[in-house]
């Protein structure tokens, strides 16, 4: 995933102008504009200044560390979600009985 994706998600989700953005973060709407395009790279202070804002990891709005809803998993979730998708949806089930079985007995 790459930076300007992740930064339209963060927009999004977070229901945030490109405008509002660029004020609080002291660049300009055109230039937040040409990032969330793909049509310019940031800076690497525009990219923390970003990661500052949001409250992510330089490396989450970098595209580089998966992202669930407003949360960057660890590697060892990424992975088990990778390989939960690949389930089939009776497997699916039986993973999820198992893991709250062990929940249960705590």
């Amino acid at each position: 995933m790459s930076f300007s994706i992740v930064l339209k998600e963060l927009l999004y989700e977070r229901n945030i102008s490109q405008e509002k953005l660029a004020q609080s973060i002291g660049f300009s709407q055109r230039a937040v504009s040409k990032w969330v395009n793909a049509q310019a790279e940031p800076s690497e202070s525009a990219i923390v200044a970003c990661a500052d804002f949001f409250a992510v990891s330089v490396d989450e709005i970098m595209g580089r560390a998966e992202r669930y809803g407003n949360t960057t998993l660890t590697d060892n979730e990424a992975f088990l979600l990778t390989k939960f998708r690949d389930l089939d949806t009776a497997t699916q089930k039986e993973v999820v009985q198992y893991i709250s079985s062990l929940n249960s007995n705590k």
